[in-house]
């Protein structure tokens, strides 16, 4: 083979990075996670074009004469073989990189950036039908597309200042409402533009739950109140507690409410009145879980508290080691209860004959809630911690990952759900369970 020459003065020449186009009708959507490992060898870096030609020369054993440009550098004899661009590492660029996800047994699904307004942060995501909502630290809300993670727009909700409660989208109408302490915003879910804004009767303390054509929220004077949204007026008002700040529950057409006093009461939502209520040892600053006809509270009290739904009859309740923060996670015929002293731990729903309550099993390694189920395992996820935890069905540890980057962590179903993942940084991820 003939040794390649290139002439003093000569410099290889730079190829001109390729230019993004505007996209049509919007920003562009975001690259799947097979789309992004393709395109690293479709798009990596190009070649110098001289650099190409020198590399067939030296393969098909031909010399080539580079024309040199005007410099003073002198490039020196090339004798040594093209090297290949370094790999890049995924796992530092996804928000929850291949191998993280491979032990957690998910796979990438999408990944995509919301562009937080001047770095402020994510405060809200909500999985909500076709939609991913992202909410960041100044008020811009990002609608994106569930399943492949597109960018379907973003804009400003309301001044900086506001608080947000609560966003509902009801797809029904095309609309989605941000709730805010005095007012409730409407906007057209396809463009995101503001219809109208509706004034509200009590300043608001809870996120809003929907109800046919109500809204029931908490007020700040302990009041829970029927508004309207069709015609944007109060219905009714029931004094519930001296305040409430957890969100009321809808099941079965109760209404499950809790003051922060550790008063409950069960009301008809359909014609807001009072069922049945009962008053707690102490606080209640986590929210309730409901179902199969029953309804679970953990309070500071140190109990976990199982009602039934209809009458109030205590049909268990279990005296804990310490004060309970965190909410129950009920799936199928289990309760799952995050307790400090204890780890995690997991008790049968409607035990037989157990006025104390049946448990199952105890993960004293494991913090944090259940956020999905799957056959035989659990995903748990650490806020405080950021860690994200694989709990085998009898409460043993397969994996813990620490995700230091990950604020926020939903899964789209307590029952083999998809997880979506978002940091400060505005790097959002989809991870759906490994087939």
């Amino acid at each position: 083979m003939k040794r390649i020459h290139i002439p003093k003065g000569y410099q290889t020449p730079v190829a001109p990075q390729p230019q993004e186009l505007p996209h049509a009708g919007g920003p562009p959507a975001p690259r799947t996670a097979r789309q992004e490992l393709n395109g690293r060898s479709r798009h990596a870096s190009p070649l110098p074009a001289a650099a190409a030609a020198l590399a067939v020369a030296a393969i098909s054993g031909c010399a080539v004469t580079a024309q040199p440009r005007t410099s003073d550098a002198v490039a020196p004899d090339v004798t040594e073989p093209i090297l290949a661009e370094q790999p890049i590492d995924l796992d530092a660029e996804y928000l929850i990189g291949p191998t993280n996800s491979r032990d957690l047994r998910y796979r990438i699904d999408w990944q995509t950036r919301t562009s937080p307004q001047a770095n402020s942060g994510i405060k809200q995501v909500s999985i909500q039908h076709d939609s991913v909502l992202v909410l960041d630290g100044q008020n811009f809300l990002t609608r994106l597309r569930r399943e492949d993670g597109t960018r379907l727009w973003r804009i400003p909700v309301a001044e900086q200042r506001s608080e947000i409660h609560g966003i509902t989208f009801l797809p029904h109408l095309d609309r989605i409402f941000l709730s805010t302490g005095s007012d409730i915003f409407i906007l057209d879910a396809d463009t995101g533009s503001l219809i109208r804004k509706q004034r509200l009767g009590q300043i608001a303390s809870t996120a809003p739950v929907v109800f046919g054509r109500f809204f029931l929220y908490g007020a700040r004077n302990g009041q829970l109140v029927w508004h309207s949204f069709d015609v944007g007026f109060q219905w009714r008002a029931f004094q519930i507690s001296s305040s409430i700040r957890i969100p009321p529950l809808i099941v079965d057409g109760y209404v499950v409410t809790v003051g922060t006093d550790g008063r409950i009461m069960i009301l008809d939502a359909s014609s807001a009145t009072s069922l049945w209520e009962r008053q707690l040892l102490n606080e209640v600053i986590a929210a309730p879980v409901a179902g199969e006809n029953m309804v679970y509270i953990a309070g500071l009290d140190q109990y976990v508290w199982a009602f039934d739904l209809q009458t109030g009859r205590s049909a268990w309740r279990h005296l804990s080691e310490s004060p309970l923060e965190d909410s129950p996670v009920l799936i199928g015929d289990r309760l799952y209860q995050q307790i400090p002293a204890q780890g995690l731990v997991c008790f049968e729903a409607r035990p037989v004959d157990a006025p104390g309550g049946k448990v199952i099993w105890q993960a004293p390694d494991v913090r944090g809630n259940v956020v999905s189920r799957y056959p035989d395992h659990m995903v748990v996820w650490d806020g405080r911690q950021r860690l994200l935890t694989t709990v085998g069905t009898a409460g043993a540890v397969i994996k813990s990952v620490s995700l230091p980057w990950v604020k926020h962590l939903q899964a789209s179903g307590l029952q083999d759900g998809n997880l979506v993942a978002a940091a400060d940084d505005g790097r959002v991820i989809r991870l759906v369970p490994r087939d």
